[in-house]
């Protein structure tokens, strides 16, 4: 079996930089690549208590995180396949950190290639972390991407 790189991305910026390193890496390595997107219910949980009067708006939240969700897996997708590296992409729904540490026990992945989002103040106290959280407790080597990198 190939071995395999789990790049968890969230659409954002560095998830961006995550997915284009990791791919690259993983032509070097002749790895194949896991890109996991997560439907957090950190941040649903947070919708919620921030428009607890308006329930309805929840469902629409969740929908939007869906469709980030698919663009960001498409953009993975679209940077594999010029890259010619095989990429398998996965949606589901948790948290974060859980799930990325989650799949890479499941499926023994090499390593874990995540981008992180430099949270600070309350967004940071109330979601915590993700990239903190899955090196500390990830079964296999984490990169963190921060900022402008080449493979």
């Amino acid at each position: 079996m190939a071995d395999r790189i789990l790049i968890a991305t969230d659409g954002s910026r560095y998830g961006q930089m995550a997915v284009d390193y990791g791919v690259r890496l993983a032509g070097r390595l002749g790895a194949e690549v896991i890109a996991l997107y997560v439907v957090s219910l950190k941040s649903l949980e947070v919708y919620a208590l921030g428009h607890h009067d308006d329930i309805g708006g929840y469902a629409g939240a969740d929908a939007a995180l869906k469709d980030e969700g698919e663009k960001a897996l498409a953009y993975a997708a679209s940077a594999g396949k010029k890259a010619g590296v095989a990429v398998s992409t996965r949606m589901v729904r948790g948290y974060p950190a859980d799930e990325i540490i989650r799949l890479a026990s499941d499926e023994g992945v090499s390593m874990i290639v995540m981008g992180s989002l430099g949270k600070t103040g309350l967004e940071h106290l109330l979601l915590g972390s993700v990239s903190e959280a899955v090196v500390k407790k990830a079964p296999c080597p984490v990169l963190v991407v921060r900022g402008a990198v080449s493979a």
